[in-house]
């Protein structure tokens, strides 16, 4: 379960980094065509900016339904076995505390 949740976490992570960068270059690109065109690019970059929302409302809507599938499994799976639950903690808290103070 911990293992599933960190793969959802670093799929997002990675999701969003994708959008940032295509978010990047799509900026630097409206950039040079303004410097390009000028006003009369106005239109272009427009519709670009317009392409640019809904492309990342889509990818940020999708990325959000799957971490709330993903929180729903979690929920279901600590309902499910509330006491296993509390056990995966501790144990993880104790391996952590010894790898933490291993490091020191």
């Amino acid at each position: 379960m911990l293992n599933r949740d960190k793969a959802s976490e670093a799929k997002v992570e990675e999701s969003l980094d994708d959008i940032r960068r295509e978010l990047d270059m799509k900026i630097e690109k409206m950039k040079d065509e303004l410097k390009e065109k000028g006003p009369e690019a106005a239109g272009a970059i427009e519709e670009s900016l317009e392409a640019l929302r809904e492309n990342l409302e889509s990818r940020l809507g999708g990325i959000h339904a799957s971490l709330d599938d993903q929180l729903e499994v979690g929920r279901r799976e600590i309902r499910k076995q509330p006491l296993m639950a509390v056990g995966v903690a501790v144990l993880v808290g104790i391996v952590a505390g010894m790898l933490l103070e291993r490091k020191s």
